[in-house]
């Protein structure tokens, strides 16, 4: 079950309850193969915590965008917004 950042394990249905160590193999094998990174795993008794890579910084900040607060329309181009909003208030 997957609740926010946790992911809880039923085992109720195995067979016997996986160790501490074939739990981190497992959760290891998973996140590779979905192109998951990560800096590295550590665990308890009850818990294993997966530390996130830190993000990648891309370059600058990218076009800012113009957001109509009506119904959602989005452009990077400043004139186009203004037309867009005075459809709202006057009309086509």
């Amino acid at each position: 079950m997957i609740n926010r950042s946790q992911v809880i394990l039923d085992d109720d249905l195995a067979n016997r309850s996986p160790s501490i160590d074939e739990i981190i193999e497992i959760t290891t094998r998973a996140l590779s193969e979905l192109g998951i990174g990560f800096r590295g795993i550590t665990a308890s008794d009850r818990e294993v915590i997966v530390k996130d890579e830190e993000p990648e910084r891309r370059g600058g900040r990218g076009p800012g965008f113009f957001i109509c607060p009506h119904c959602g329309f989005i452009t990077p181009y400043e004139e186009e917004y203004w037309n867009h909003l005075k459809i709202h208030y006057i009309g086509f």
